[in-house]
């Protein structure tokens, strides 16, 4: 799917298209207008967006006299009373302030609406339907107040709750009967999420400094929100950190993050300024611009990973000189883009033809697509994904997956950690690999290129895959990559044990622990979660600091083994050098000083974990007491709780970890044994 240019659009006023600051999209009776804004001195002009055409000019209205020059950036459509306003930021007002929108889509008559506790400086304000009644929350300039008032019937307002907090953009959310609201900050580098009480409207921040600390967003200039794939969703612009984030939003107020992406040679997302997420026929479309003198379009996958499509650099034609603002709607057939400059008058028009979208789906056995653009993704069993006629996007599962991309330009998207994938008929020069989940992946000389009779093998730490010629011959790397990847750098926002790297470690809790997928587990704290189906590939996940996870697993009931693992916290002093002395006694033939070694203990005593306690042992742990590294690195060990220990003496340690389990619905339960290896506990 590609950007293409259709034109630039002005009203032939300087005041009006020069300088455009926002845009906003507003529907009225089926109808999509745009609403773009200038400055001091300027006003708004109105187009009507029509599907295969450029848009058409409807209206303008110049700011008067009381507001020129206290105009400032934004503008924001609300509802109140059953009418529509298009809200502006006024820096001396006291009350709301707005045009009314008639229901042709034109601009009306300016009104403030009552006294706001905080003034009429608002940078930015966001609408929620609560339920039981509609909110507006508003951040105020003056007062650094965000506050919630309840909007009545007659378009009245009334406070109702309040934060000390500042933001540039807030975008809302409701997922079940909670309502959030996600907020940033570019002047102060920070992005907060809100849980607002629908019926009192009182503000209480949801702490996701965790989350949001691993991704390094810096100067964050537009966040938004989508809903799809049955979860809910928040991406963040940062500006000086040239970078895309997309995180899922939990419903207890949790963002997990899913992707980061940085801009690169190939997109046109540095210094972004502005983004838009939109859903169109269950596919979720992004688009980014800024600095960088361009637009950059993406896909979404199911996962909440971007694939990358296109990004179109700016022309003699077109007017994307530092794009300052812009905004995406889907109208009839296309996705229309209309990006306005900071150097170049009018509103750029780029559009994206989604008439042939095809399903979005994901399973095991065979996933079938359709003669439209499909997105077909693979599973934790062994899958064969057939594309079909479309422009298709193939996403591996982490079972075997056998990809068949059929006629059309695909895209063969790849992920880390899986059983071996095999793309059947790879199209030299059309279709295209995405290797981005691949950990530090940016070049394809760090890939392993072999060429075969068939078309090609590549190999990258532990991942394989097998490409097959659609014409029968062999692939060379620059068929396959041409001058290299395309696209952005992906990072990381789990790195887990890569390269040596040891996950976060934390207090964990010794003995008998209960484990479920939907609750909090403090025996899981930081650990690796691990999940591998009978016959599938292996699912993996890092649990948050409360032991929260989430596998992501598909609907049905699926049997495997589960496992976790989990370093060790030498903050908790745990392991001291009574444990070494311990361990001596029972390599000797004595029992600990509490009594009798039971098998656990004998477990927990063998920390280098060769089968026997000996004095190997009682120095490894002596070191990690008093702080000296160790060649095994101390870690909990999580055994089936019915575990038959019986057998084990000091001698002959032998256990399995991990445990049998059933998933149903995605959802684990099971119990387990957690033992800290050199911690030697008495009973």
């Amino acid at each position: 799917m590609m950007l293409q240019f259709e034109g630039v659009v002005a009203t032939g006023s300087a005041a009006l298209d020069s300088g455009i600051r926002d845009t906003a999209l507003k529907t009225l009776n089926g109808v999509t207008y745009l609403y773009s804004l200038t400055g001091a001195g300027g006003g708004i002009a109105v187009w009507k967006l029509v599907d295969g055409a450029i848009p058409q000019l409807l209206d303008t209205e110049y700011f008067s006299g009381t507001i020129t020059f206290q105009v400032g950036r934004s503008g924001k459509p609300v509802s109140l009373g059953g009418g529509d306003q298009l809200v502006l930021d006024i820096d001396t007002a006291t009350g709301l302030v707005g045009y009314e929108l008639n229901p042709d889509g034109t601009v009306g008559a300016l009104r403030e609406t009552g006294t706001l506790n905080g003034g009429g400086d608002i940078p930015a304000l966001v609408q929620l339907s609560t339920g039981s009644r509609d909110l507006l929350m508003i951040a105020h300039e003056d007062t650094g107040q965000i506050a919630t008032y309840a909007v009545h019937g007659d378009g009245t307002l009334t406070a109702s709750g309040s934060i000390t907090a500042r933001a540039d953009s807030m975008q809302a959310v409701r997922i079940g009967a909670d309502n959030f609201v996600i907020a940033a900050d570019a002047a102060r580098n920070t992005v907060s999420t809100y849980r607002v009480d629908g019926d009192s409207g009182a503000i209480s921040a949801v702490d996701n400094s965790e989350s949001l600390a691993t991704l390094g967003i810096a100067t964050p200039t537009a966040v938004e929100v989508v809903q799809a794939y049955g979860r809910s969703w928040v991406v963040v612009a940062g500006a000086q950190s040239n970078s895309l984030s997309v995180m899922e939003l939990a419903g207890d107020g949790r963002l997990i993050p899913t992707d980061h992406v940085l801009d690169s040679l190939h997109t046109r997302f540095e210094s972004v300024q502005d983004l838009s997420v939109i859903e169109v026929d269950g596919r979720v479309f992004m688009v980014a611009g800024g600095g960088d003198d361009g637009i950059t379009l993406f896909t979404m996958t199911p996962a909440g990973q971007l694939v990358y499509l296109d990004s179109f650099a700016d022309t003699i034609h077109s007017g994307l000189q530092n794009v300052e603002t812009f905004s995406a709607a889907r109208v009839g057939d296309e996705l229309q883009i209309l990006a306005a400059s900071q150097q170049d008058a009018g509103l750029t028009q780029l559009t994206v033809n989604v008439a042939d979208l095809g399903v979005t789906r994901s399973g095991f056995g065979a996933v079938n697509g359709t003669s439209g653009h499909d997105m077909l993704s693979g599973n934790i069993l062994p899958t064969s994904l057939m594309g079909g006629a479309g422009d298709d996007i193939l996403i591996a599962g982490t079972g075997a997956t056998i990809m068949t991309g059929g006629a059309g330009a695909d895209i063969f998207v790849m992920q880390y950690r899986t059983d071996l994938t095999t793309i059947t008929d790879f199209q030299a020069g059309i279709d295209r690999l995405d290797l981005f989940d691949y950990p530090l992946m940016r070049t394809p000389a760090q890939l392993t290129f072999t060429t075969t009779a068939q078309g090609a093998r590549i190999e990258y730490l532990n991942e394989t895959i097998n490409v097959i010629s659609a014409s029968g011959g062999p692939l060379t790397g620059a068929q396959v990559f041409g001058a290299g990847f395309g696209g952005p750098d992906h990072i990381p926002v789990d790195f887990g044990d890569f390269g040596g790297l040891d996950p976060g470690s934390s207090d964990g809790v010794l003995g008998n622990v209960s484990i479920n997928s939907e609750t909090s587990n403090p025996s899981l704290s930081d650990a690796e979660i691990r999940f591998t189906p009978n016959g599938g590939g292996t699912v993996s996940v890092r649990a948050d600091s409360d032991g929260r996870f989430d596998l992501n697993l598909p609907s049905g009931s699926f049997e495997g083994e589960f496992d976790v693992i989990k370093t060790y916290s030498t903050a908790s002093k745990d392991i001291s050098a009574l444990d070494a002395l311990q361990v001596l006694r029972i390599s000797v033939g004595l029992d600990p000083t509490f009594g009798p070694a039971s098998p656990e203990n004998l477990i927990a005593a063998d920390f280098n974990r060769d089968g026997s306690v000996n004095a190997l042992d009682a120095l490894e742990i002596l070191r990690v007491a008093v702080g000296l590294p160790t060649a095994q690195r101390p870690e909990w060990v999580f055994l089936d709780d019915d575990a038959d220990l019986s057998g084990i003496t000091r001698q002959n340690v032998s256990y399995e970890t991990g445990v049998d389990v059933v998933a149903v619905d995605g959802v684990i339960a099971t119990d387990m044994t957690s033992i800290l290896l050199g911690n030697v506990e008495a009973p």
